[in-house]
């Protein structure tokens, strides 16, 4: 668990910088809370040096595939443009993927739950006030998946998103 909280906050570190980093081939470093941190694009890889030791990712924003997430995407459902895309790294502890994506169906709040309730067995949480429920599975490649489903009125909200294991 320690080694997916770590990954979550090297990720959003990783988002923060490439906003900072800007397009195109170049080299920067930034100071944040956690130290100084080196950034390198080359093409479409961002690479990433710290005390702690380098992190390259790879990064794809087009809609990501079921082996990419880890879990089913519900029939029908359409790609919310823009919501998701695939992160691979590499560091000295190993390689990893990170995928997340959000989808839509105008099927109802119930008829969604039941399918991933089939998939991956009940949820973790569900609120019936908001019309929201969630699931979080462990895999064997050390990576975590979570499904959370929402009701929108006019839609529902599905995203779906992997954390970790191997690339």
């Amino acid at each position: 668990m320690k080694k997916i909280l770590v990954l979550l906050m090297l990720l959003t570190l990783v988002a923060g910088l490439v906003a900072v980093a800007g397009c195109g081939d170049d080299k920067k470093t930034v100071s944040t809370p956690m130290g100084d941190v080196t950034v390198e694009e080359e093409g479409g890889e961002v690479t990433y040096q710290t005390e702690e030791g380098d992190v390259t990712y790879d990064y794809s924003d087009e809609a990501p595939s079921e082996e990419d997430l880890g879990a089913p995407i519900y029939p029908d459902a359409e790609y919310v443009e823009g919501s998701g895309g695939v992160v691979s790294g590499s560091s000295e502890e190993g390689e990893f993927t990170t995928a997340g994506a959000e989808f839509t169906t105008s099927d109802s709040f119930a008829d969604v739950v039941d399918f991933y309730t089939d998939e991956l067995g009940d949820p973790f949480i569900v609120d019936d006030a908001t019309k929201e429920a969630s699931w979080i599975v462990d895999l064997s490649d050390e990576s975590v998946i979570t499904v959370t489903v929402s009701d929108e009125g006019t839609e529902v909200l599905i995203y779906i998103g992997r954390l970790g294991g191997g690339a």
